[in-house]
């Protein structure tokens, strides 16, 4: 994981309500993919803090927007791929429950990278900044997160 990548996993946790809501299951995992520029100052009010940290980091990024927000419906051990648009994919498995606490062991593949295993508290988002650049050169950062979550 990169430093910037890094970065983002405290950050993107104020992202919350930002997926879309998807059909009842078991578990639930939905993408956020999001697009960095330096064309533009235009910041979704929902990146705002995102936009702050990138920044902090490589302060070309001035405009984020979020692409495409997906969901879906994983059963536990489950695998899925997720539309991310510009013809990019990410791969998702739902490897197991970790603990009591309600953490989950997920293993993702963004585009141009390599499989990312990681343990995740349910509702929190996940994101990984790939090396992907659109036709526009927009940067693509993508966020995971996995519902419901038990008791909440």
């Amino acid at each position: 994981m990169s430093p910037m990548s890094a970065a983002f996993v405290a950050v993107f946790f104020c992202l919350p309500g930002a997926a879309p809501s998807c059909d009842d299951g078991d578990v639930r995992v939905s993408v956020v993919a999001v697009l960095a520029t330096d064309q533009n100052d235009k910041i979704d009010p929902k990146l705002e803090c995102i936009a702050k940290e990138v920044q902090k980091i490589d302060p070309k990024w001035t405009g984020f927007r979020i692409a495409k927000m997906t969901c879906k419906s994983l059963p536990l051990g489950g695998k899925g791929e997720f539309d991310l648009g510009d013809d990019q994919t990410l791969r998702v498995a739902v490897e197991q429950k970790s603990d009591e606490e309600g953490r989950f062991q997920m293993k993702i593949t963004p585009p141009r990278m390599g499989d990312i295993t990681y343990s995740t508290t349910c509702g929190k988002f996940f994101p990984v900044v790939t090396p992907f650049r659109n036709k526009d050169n927009e940067l693509l950062i993508v966020a995971v997160r996995i519902q419901p979550c038990a008791g909440k």
